[in-house]
């Protein structure tokens, strides 16, 4: 394949806990891996790009949420963003559980219907304050698939997107393990777990990537002599710290989620912001 230097543009950003941007060759990556690319005429028509709120590992089930996501929703409505990432299992699809279908005293009372609506009501929510939902596919909501592939007659009846008017919400499905072009930052749900998970993604995708899945911040770089500088990072979750197949033991998950801005241009600020004590600041408020 021949390489044309138009197809590359240095872009050094960064300050604080804010990163780096450069441009990837799409063409390659669209060769080698699952990419879909985000852009279109509010991409392309805003002088000063747009701002987005990411937001990592609700697990909304049938009872609801955790309170740590409470927060998050406030800042939501004064944030106004342009766009919404759900970064992957928003919902938790409990009573579809792979792990836990045969084990009829734990799926004792579970209805997808009832999670189904929780979903919902909090989608309702965020799209009174964006202009479009991007719900990447998590690994929970993907047991959804692998319930399906047992029970095919099912098909049509329990999706999401049967359930859930995408329409109407304006929201756009990426499927599980496709990375999300936005500017020059990838996004994905998360496709590695292990002590040095950013460090084994930026090896595997060689992109500026970000992710959740496994519920521990975390960020590593590379700035090589003969490379461009690019970073992997992974934001906590939104969830309870208390899962029930924890069984009492501690987990040692942080409590985040992320702004995100992009420029016309595609160079692009990572803000991560950890949520403490079910509270955080922005601006000189608290949101609790």
């Amino acid at each position: 394949m021949a390489t044309s230097l138009k197809n590359w543009k240095t872009v050094n950003m960064g300050f604080g806990i804010c990163v780096y941007c450069v441009v990837v060759r799409i063409d390659v990556l669209e060769e080698r891996l699952n990419v879909n690319v985000e852009g279109g005429k509010k991409m392309a028509g805003l002088i000063k790009g747009i701002k987005s709120v990411l937001i990592p590992d609700v697990h909304i089930n049938d009872k609801g949420y955790a309170k740590v996501y409470e927060p998050v929703k406030k800042f939501i409505a004064d944030f106004k963003p342009d766009k919404i990432y759900l970064m992957g299992d928003f919902a938790d699809c409990c009573s579809l559980s792979h792990w836990n279908l045969q084990k009829r005293r734990k799926m004792e009372g579970l209805r997808h219907k009832k999670e189904v609506a929780n979903v919902e009501k909090e989608i309702k929510y965020l799209a009174k304050y964006c202009d479009e939902i991007v719900w990447l596919e998590g690994n929970h909501e993907d047991w959804l698939n692998q319930y399906l592939d047992k029970n095919p007659e099912m098909e049509g009846l329990i999706e999401y997107s049967e359930l859930i008017d995408f329409e109407k919400y304006n929201i756009k499905w990426v499927p599980l393990n496709t990375l999300h072009k936005v500017g020059h930052l990838f996004l994905t749900h998360g496709m590695y777990i292990n002590d040095h998970h950013a460090k084994k993604h930026l090896q595997k995708l060689g992109c500026n990537i970000c992710y959740c899945h496994t519920h521990i911040p975390q960020t590593y770089g590379m700035n090589m002599k003969m490379q461009e500088p690019f970073k992997a990072t992974c934001l906590g979750c939104l969830c309870d710290f208390k899962a029930p197949y924890l069984k009492g033991k501690e987990g040692n998950w942080i409590n985040g989620f992320a702004v995100l801005y992009v420029a016309k241009n595609g160079e692009f600020n990572l803000y991560p912001v950890d949520v403490i004590n079910k509270r955080f600041y922005w601006n000189d408020k608290r949101y609790d």
